[in-house]
Protein backbone atom coordinates (compact mmCIF):
# COMPACT_ATOMS: atom_id res chain seq x y z
CA UNK A 1 0.00 0.00 0.00
CA UNK A 2 1.27 3.40 -0.90
CA UNK A 3 0.52 6.70 -1.57
CA UNK A 4 -2.84 8.21 -0.94
CA UNK A 5 -4.00 4.37 -0.14
CA UNK A 6 -1.43 4.28 2.90
CA UNK A 7 -3.41 6.60 4.26
CA UNK A 8 -6.47 4.96 4.60
CA UNK A 9 -7.13 3.25 7.64
CA UNK A 10 -9.75 0.91 6.74
CA UNK A 11 -12.35 2.74 8.58
CA UNK A 12 -15.83 2.20 7.76
CA UNK A 13 -17.41 5.29 7.09
CA UNK A 14 -17.30 4.88 3.28
CA UNK A 15 -19.72 1.81 3.58
CA UNK A 16 -22.58 4.00 4.39
CA UNK A 17 -21.81 5.53 1.06
CA UNK A 18 -21.85 1.92 -0.98
CA UNK A 19 -25.79 2.58 -2.15
CA UNK A 20 -27.53 0.42 -4.93
CA UNK A 21 -27.86 1.66 -7.95
CA UNK A 22 -24.23 2.27 -8.99
CA UNK A 23 -23.84 2.26 -12.81
CA UNK A 24 -21.09 0.12 -13.97
CA UNK A 25 -19.58 -0.63 -17.17
CA UNK A 26 -20.07 -4.08 -19.12
CA UNK A 27 -16.39 -4.48 -18.57
CA UNK A 28 -17.28 -4.29 -14.93
CA UNK A 29 -19.88 -6.62 -14.45
CA UNK A 30 -17.77 -9.18 -16.03
CA UNK A 31 -14.66 -8.34 -13.58
CA UNK A 32 -16.96 -8.67 -10.98
CA UNK A 33 -18.90 -12.01 -12.17
CA UNK A 34 -15.39 -13.74 -12.71
CA UNK A 35 -14.45 -12.53 -9.32
CA UNK A 36 -17.60 -14.37 -7.77
CA UNK A 37 -17.01 -17.29 -9.55
CA UNK A 38 -13.38 -17.56 -7.12
CA UNK A 39 -15.13 -17.22 -3.91
CA UNK A 40 -16.61 -19.67 -1.65
CA UNK A 41 -20.28 -20.11 -3.05
CA UNK A 42 -21.83 -20.02 0.37
CA UNK A 43 -19.94 -16.73 1.23
CA UNK A 44 -21.82 -14.78 -1.93
CA UNK A 45 -24.83 -16.32 -0.89
CA UNK A 46 -24.72 -15.17 2.61
CA UNK A 47 -23.93 -11.47 1.29
CA UNK A 48 -26.19 -11.58 -1.81
CA UNK A 49 -29.10 -12.84 1.63
CA UNK A 50 -28.82 -10.19 3.49
CA UNK A 51 -31.03 -7.27 4.17
CA UNK A 52 -30.04 -4.04 2.21
CA UNK A 53 -32.70 -1.93 3.20
CA UNK A 54 -31.52 0.56 6.24
CA UNK A 55 -32.78 3.56 8.27
CA UNK A 56 -31.48 6.66 7.42
CA UNK A 57 -32.69 9.24 10.13
CA UNK A 58 -36.49 9.30 11.31
CA UNK A 59 -38.44 8.99 8.22
CA UNK A 60 -35.97 8.18 5.41
CA UNK A 61 -33.79 5.22 3.96
CA UNK A 62 -31.67 3.57 1.87
CA UNK A 63 -30.77 0.46 -0.06
CA UNK A 64 -26.84 -0.53 0.68
CA UNK A 65 -25.09 -2.13 -2.45
CA UNK A 66 -25.85 -5.39 -3.26
CA UNK A 67 -22.11 -6.70 -2.50
CA UNK A 68 -21.60 -4.79 0.62
CA UNK A 69 -21.24 -7.13 3.76
CA UNK A 70 -23.79 -5.10 6.12
CA UNK A 71 -22.54 -7.92 8.99
CA UNK A 72 -18.81 -6.80 8.71
CA UNK A 73 -19.26 -3.40 6.74
CA UNK A 74 -16.36 -4.50 4.21
CA UNK A 75 -17.10 -4.91 0.34
CA UNK A 76 -17.57 -8.72 -1.19
CA UNK A 77 -15.75 -7.71 -4.75
CA UNK A 78 -13.64 -4.91 -3.08
CA UNK A 79 -10.56 -6.91 -6.05
CA UNK A 80 -12.93 -6.35 -8.44
CA UNK A 81 -14.80 -3.25 -7.41
CA UNK A 82 -16.11 -0.42 -10.06
CA UNK A 83 -14.01 1.66 -10.79
CA UNK A 84 -16.31 4.97 -9.49
CA UNK A 85 -16.13 3.04 -6.04
CA UNK A 86 -12.50 2.81 -6.67
CA UNK A 87 -12.16 6.52 -7.03
CA UNK A 88 -14.45 7.17 -3.89
CA UNK A 89 -12.11 9.52 -1.99
CA UNK A 90 -10.01 10.78 -4.70
CA UNK A 91 -11.68 12.58 -6.14
CA UNK A 92 -13.41 16.55 -5.21
CA UNK A 93 -17.43 15.43 -5.31
CA UNK A 94 -16.82 12.05 -3.62
CA UNK A 95 -14.71 12.87 -1.07
CA UNK A 96 -13.16 10.23 1.56
CA UNK A 97 -15.45 10.49 5.05
CA UNK A 98 -12.91 10.52 7.49
CA UNK A 99 -10.31 13.54 5.16
CA UNK A 100 -7.28 10.86 4.92
CA UNK A 101 -7.19 10.52 1.59
CA UNK A 102 -6.70 13.78 -0.38
CA UNK A 103 -8.73 14.14 -3.51
CA UNK A 104 -6.78 13.64 -6.42
CA UNK A 105 -7.60 16.41 -9.43
CA UNK A 106 -6.09 13.51 -11.95
CA UNK A 107 -9.33 11.34 -11.48
CA UNK A 108 -11.80 13.79 -12.10
CA UNK A 109 -10.24 13.78 -15.46
CA UNK A 110 -10.45 9.77 -15.31
CA UNK A 111 -13.89 9.95 -14.16
CA UNK A 112 -15.29 11.60 -16.65
CA UNK A 113 -13.72 9.58 -19.65
CA UNK A 114 -15.66 6.62 -17.49
CA UNK A 115 -19.02 8.72 -17.52
CA UNK A 116 -18.77 8.77 -21.75
CA UNK A 117 -18.75 4.92 -21.71
CA UNK A 118 -21.92 3.07 -21.91
CA UNK A 119 -23.18 2.35 -18.48
CA UNK A 120 -26.13 0.49 -16.52
CA UNK A 121 -26.63 -0.65 -13.00
CA UNK A 122 -25.26 -3.91 -12.18
CA UNK A 123 -29.06 -5.54 -12.86
CA UNK A 124 -29.28 -3.74 -16.01
CA UNK A 125 -26.80 -5.79 -16.91
CA UNK A 126 -27.35 -9.23 -15.59
CA UNK A 127 -30.37 -8.97 -17.17
CA UNK A 128 -29.38 -7.52 -20.42
CA UNK A 129 -26.88 -10.84 -20.46
CA UNK A 130 -30.00 -13.47 -19.14
CA UNK A 131 -28.46 -13.66 -15.66
CA UNK A 132 -31.35 -13.59 -13.07
CA UNK A 133 -30.38 -15.63 -10.53
CA UNK A 134 -27.55 -16.17 -8.03
CA UNK A 135 -26.32 -19.47 -9.57
CA UNK A 136 -26.43 -18.18 -13.27
CA UNK A 137 -24.26 -15.10 -11.30
CA UNK A 138 -21.49 -17.99 -10.27
CA UNK A 139 -21.94 -19.45 -13.66
CA UNK A 140 -23.67 -22.87 -12.41
CA UNK A 141 -21.42 -23.56 -9.82
CA UNK A 142 -22.11 -25.92 -6.74
CA UNK A 143 -23.41 -23.86 -4.12
CA UNK A 144 -22.53 -26.18 -1.38
CA UNK A 145 -18.82 -25.60 -1.43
Amino acid sequence: MTGADARCNGCTRCAMRCTDGIVISAFELQRIRAYLRELPPAQVLRVLAQEKRHPWGEEASYTACLFLDVETERCLVYPARPLICRLFGRVRHLPCPAGLVPADLDADRILEAYAAQPRGTFQHWMARHGVFSVTDLLGGARLSR
